[in-house]
């Protein structure tokens, strides 16, 4: 439920409750202690994942260093299929769940309005701006991050906020080992606590003057120390000693702190109607706030093509550069690198000649095992799937189309369940509380504005998925609409009301909604009466002159009054 009277409000400066600043910065640097420590055993496991897996965050357990990302230890992978495999699973939910361009939700009203007309056609409405405004965002840049984060670790953490000057929308990543998070008793992450790295020139840009510490200002007057790196702590919790009477950023029902720790000072405390950042976890952990992913599982398999790849590497190079056995005293261990030589003893029953040394291995056998595991790397992380997809020929039937949606909807319905609840609903809902509070939403209808003693208040709206992925069911039931027809398409030939059960009305705008068609291509249930309403009135004029001439010929004043009845009837 969102305050329809607190426009642009969700971030500014209130009244401190009565606590001292040291207090707590001394409570929250505390409980961010505890949330490090349950995060702590996970962050050597995704290290060897980013190794492996998504290079690009490869300084998770070295993310206060200054050294820039470790290429050594990547370019020791021999074989890239985890890497392309997890690009693969993330292009393949940007293109077929959130695909930049086209429409992949529509808002719907909450349950107590889905039949009211008003209601309906404003949610409506409100999908088609949300639509541009994240197309005008970066939010399909983001959401990619999201999704290769996801694959790889786990878990992944996007912040939602407006966009510059306040206008529009804004997406921020979060990398994987720089936050640390906590459930409530639903499995939602309601706790979010991260460290990130300003230097004293942002921090002066950013935070008013007068709640910078003196040791900040200092480094910023200095050209040699202005873009020092600093260590800052935002921490996001849940506010229960605040009063929802109020509508001042600190009685909001999420605090947010953002501090200095080494001096324990406050830069900024302010708070926000929903929880503003969305994290969402592949499959959740029993026993811990983080999640598993296709990468955990494919790990071993990783790990395996890595070393075959090396030895297969070993024995192209032998084949085409042979080791050599030479005469002399056996000196040292056997060389087995490409052009390695080896000393020999010719005395132990061989000739003096040199010749090739231990090249006869089976390349065939290593490539086949190799490809194996290969492809239980992409099985993991569902390439066969999305492959299928993409690869579609252009003579490929309506029919087997919907046979590969559907099994694509079924194979990946755990994990699509999960994403919707985690990450794309929560985005699209604060987006649309966003654009509601800066007033870039068509103005609301009566109906949809309810009084409370909190003031006037908007329900958050039920989200339909329209991309190809979520529209699998209702693809399914059209299929199954279309079958039904030809059925019954023979009988109405024969029986013209074979089909006087199928109401059109309903039918018709369904089909448009389950093809996620704009909202403005179907006429309002007012437009339709009036519709109806004018051809009955043709209708009625036509019956004109048949009447006339009825009264000319035989039938008189009661033949007419017999024809009008039976068409008004």
């Amino acid at each position: 439920m969102m305050n329809y009277e607190n426009s642009g409000r969700s971030g500014e400066e209130g009244e401190r409750p009565q606590r001292s600043e040291k207090e707590v910065v001394e409570q929250l640097l505390a409980e961010a202690q505890v949330l490090d420590g349950i995060r702590a055993p996970w962050e050597a496991k995704w290290q060897r994942l980013a190794d492996v897996v998504n290079p690009s965050q490869g300084q998770i357990s070295r993310r206060n260093s200054t050294q820039g990302p470790d290429t050594d230890r990547v370019a020791e992978n021999f074989d890239g299929t985890a890497m392309r495999s997890n690009r693969t699973l993330a292009q393949g939910q940007a293109s077929r769940i959130t695909p930049m361009g086209a429409r992949w939700f529509v808002l719907r009203p909450p349950e107590d309005l889905a039949e009211d007309a008003a209601a309906l056609d404003w949610y409506l409405r409100c999908s088609e701006r949300l639509t541009r405004k994240l197309y005008d965002s970066n939010f399909y840049n983001r959401a990619f991050q999201h999704y290769l984060d996801r694959g790889a670790f786990g878990v992944a953490a996007t912040e939602i906020v407006g966009g510059k000057h306040g206008r529009g929308l804004h997406f921020r990543s979060y990398p994987v080992g720089s936050y640390s998070i906590a459930n409530n008793d639903n499995d939602e992450v309601d706790t979010l606590s991260r460290t990130f790295r300003w230097t004293p020139a942002q921090i002066v840009s950013a935070f008013p003057r007068e709640r910078i510490p003196a040791s900040i200002l200092k480094m910023h007057d200095d050209p040699a120390q202005r873009q020092q790196l600093l260590e800052l702590r935002h921490h996001i919790c849940p506010r229960h000693d605040r009063d929802p009477r109020k509508l001042d950023a600190l009685n909001k029902a999420y605090a947010s702190y953002i501090v200095y720790a080494p001096e324990k000072v406050v830069l900024s405390e302010s708070g926000y109607d929903s929880f503003p950042v969305a994290v969402s976890r592949w499959e959740l952990s029993v026993d811990s706030p983080y999640g598993w992913s296709p990468a955990m599982l494919a790990l071993p398999e990783a790990n395996q093509a890595n070393h075959l790849e090396e030895m297969l590497d070993v024995q192209a190079e032998t084949a085409a550069f042979p080791r050599v056995l030479y005469t002399g005293a056996l000196k040292g261990d056997i060389d087995f690198a490409a052009s390695g030589l080896t000393c020999w003893d010719p005395t132990q029953g061989e000739g003096a000649m040199p010749r090739e040394w231990l090249t006869g291995g089976r390349y065939d056998v290593g490539k086949d095992r190799a490809g194996d595991k290969r492809k239980a790397i992409e099985e993991a992380f569902f390439v066969p799937l999305f492959n299928s997809i993409s690869n579609l020929r252009g003579d490929t039937t309506a029919t087997e189309v919907r046979a590969l949606v559907t099994e694509s909807r079924e194979l990946f319905h755990p994990i699509f369940a999960n994403l919707t609840r985690e990450f794309l609903g929560p985005i699209l809902r604060r987006s649309f509380a966003l654009l509601l509070q800066q007033g870039e939403m068509p103005p609301p209808p009566p109906a949809v504005v309810k009084q409370t003693g909190a003031g006037r208040v908007i329900d958050e709206p039920n989200v339909e998925y329209t991309s190809a992925m979520a529209l699998a069911l209702e693809q399914s039931q059209l299929a199954n609409l279309t079958d039904c027809f030809n059925v019954l398409r023979p009988l109405a030939s024969i029986d013209p009301t074979a089909l006087d059960f199928v109401n059109v009305q309903v039918l018709g705008p369904a089909i448009f909604r389950a093809k996620g068609l704009p909202a403005n291509w179907t006429r309002s249930e007012e437009e339709m009466a009036a519709l109806q309403q004018a051809r009955a009135q043709q209708q009625q004029m036509a019956m004109i002159p048949q009447a006339a001439k009825a009264v000319k010929d035989v039938g008189g004043i009661e033949k007419v009054q017999q024809m009008m009845g039976q068409q008004q009837g």
